[in-house]
């Protein structure tokens, strides 16, 4: 199978995000089964800098000319490999549109003002007349496309060869977050020479004076995806659906969960050279012991190996349900833990957990700024880890905390209802709401102060997890032949 991911982002060469780490590490592992994976991503002009100066091997493949808002655009694909394996991911230049600024323009908010709009308009036209011919330098069996960024691709597809549907790619379009869904008005259908009025989805959609690339996505790909099968159920309801719950409920049986995954050549407390003591779950007790004396040294803690260590690794975002930890840091440190924050975002949330440190100090310590190298410290030196999400679509905190032996305290929604089980692996509350968070956070101390034994058997059992890509990578492979017979 010929498989094209099509995304905003792909780690390590561009970052921002999640969708990140999908795109760079989903490929790799399909390709370890056969699959002819490979990846297109916008050449953003940071990137470009990257190219030129040397530090990111590219060559130039092909040029042509892609029409836009009237006019031709000269559009130049490069080619490069994801480092140390054999993935080819195609990165797409043109000088106006696309390499014309950093990753985002609007990286804090995700917003989609208009020259992002038509930055992703264009890319996505770019994507529909390179790799849909059957002479194209790739011409993939399937185009999967990652939220709204790319969600005018099927219907550009189906649109530019209307008189000429078969041979065309399959397309399967990945929601990674609803909550983002790329509104813009009316006139991108004209720039990418769209007829509105004689495009049933388009025409529908345009409704009420907008067109959202994340419905086109949903209504225009031949399967739909999300990141957990609790997501995929979660999103076809009001309160997850954002406006969108009718539609997905109707695209209901292509519409399938597939929980994503992490890599253990990177996240793994056996190798890390982020974190002062290497473990495993051989002698994890020992030196985990070690790694949060290190934290509550550098952290300017009391060193006391009897009081647990609190981590949360996030942004600091309405979805994260953060408010209720701002409101809760006097009783979460008067119940005897410990408590390290990492992260950036909301200056309302930025401020008010900051201003505490003073008030804490020795018990608290809120980190305003983001750090790999600290985030893997807080995962191997902490006990617990809180993720009090409102939503959570996958979530990979949970993931990579469980490996490192730090146990999660999860609110049951999305990718955290699927990985984390109440007891056996780690905590879970139901209710979005700050009392049952407390009461899960006592229930969680009572365990690690009063049954040493069994919280023992609970880090155990979390570093077994095995949340490596292969399995979503099979479940993926399945869902491709599907689409494929279809």
């Amino acid at each position: 199978m010929k498989i094209l991911i099509a995304a905003s982002e792909c780690s390590p060469l561009v970052k921002v995000g999640g969708i990140a780490d999908v795109v760079g590490s989903l490929p790799i592992t399909l390709m370890h089964y056969g699959v002819d994976a490979r990846v297109v991503i916008p050449l953003y002009k940071p990137l470009w800098e990257k190219i030129t100066n040397g530090t990111i091997e590219a060559e130039k493949i092909s040029e042509l000319e892609i029409e836009f808002n009237g006019k031709p655009h000269k559009v130049e694909l490069y080619q490069t490999y994801l480092p140390n394996t054999h993935v080819k991911v195609y990165l797409i230049k043109n000088d106006e549109l696309i390499t014309n600024g950093g990753v985002y323009f609007s990286p804090k908010t995700m917003a989609s003002p208009d020259d992002e709009i038509s930055r992703f308009a264009f890319f996505s036209k770019a994507i529909s007349s390179i790799f849909t011919y059957q002479d194209s330098i790739y011409h993939p069996d399937i185009i999967h496309c990652n939220d709204w960024h790319t969600g005018l691709v099927p219907q550009i597809i189906k649109s530019t060869h209307i008189y000429t549907q078969t041979g065309l790619p399959k397309t399967i379009f990945t929601i990674h977050n609803i909550a983002y869904q790329g509104f813009s008005k009316l006139d991108i259908a004209d720039k990418l020479g769209l007829d509105v009025s004689s495009n049933r989805l388009l025409s529908w959609d345009a409704q009420d004076d907008n067109l959202d690339f994340m419905l086109q996505g949903i209504i225009g790909a031949t399967y739909v995806t999300t990141v957990s099968e609790k997501y995929a159920k979660e999103i076809q309801t009001p309160e997850f659906g954002e406006g969108l719950d009718e539609v997905l409920k109707a695209r209901g049986s292509h519409l399938v969960g597939i929980l994503n995954g992490i890599s253990y050549d990177i996240f793994n407390p056996a190798t890390d050279k982020n974190i002062p003591y290497n473990f495993s779950i051989g002698n994890w007790k020992s030196e985990k012991a070690k790694n949060k004396k290190a934290l509550q040294e550098q952290m300017g803690l009391e060193v006391n190996p009897d009081k647990p260590i609190l981590g949360i690794i996030t942004r600091l975002a309405y979805q994260k349900g953060l408010n209720l930890v701002s409101e809760s840091i006097d009783e979460i440190i008067k119940m005897g833990y410990q408590f390290v924050l990492l992260g950036t975002g909301d200056p309302y949330l930025e401020t008010a957990f900051k201003s505490a440190n003073e008030k804490y100090q020795g018990s608290y310590k809120a980190n305003i700024e983001f750090s790999s190298e600290l985030a893997m410290k807080i995962y191997a030196g902490s006990d617990m880890f809180l993720i009090p999400s409102r939503y959570e679509p996958s979530g990979l905190t949970q993931m990579i905390a469980m490996k490192y032996g730090s146990i999660p305290v999860v609110r049951g929604t999305g990718g955290l209802f699927d990985t984390v089980d109440n007891g056996v692996n780690g905590f879970v509350y139901n209710k979005f709401d700050k009392t049952e968070m407390i009461n899960k956070l006592k229930e969680s101390l009572m365990l690690y102060n009063d049954n040493p034994n069994k919280w023992d058997q609970l880090v155990v059992n979390a570093m077994k997890k095995d949340f490596s890509w292969d399995k979503s990578a099979e479940k993926y492979i399945k869902l491709y032949k599907t689409v494929l017979s279809e």
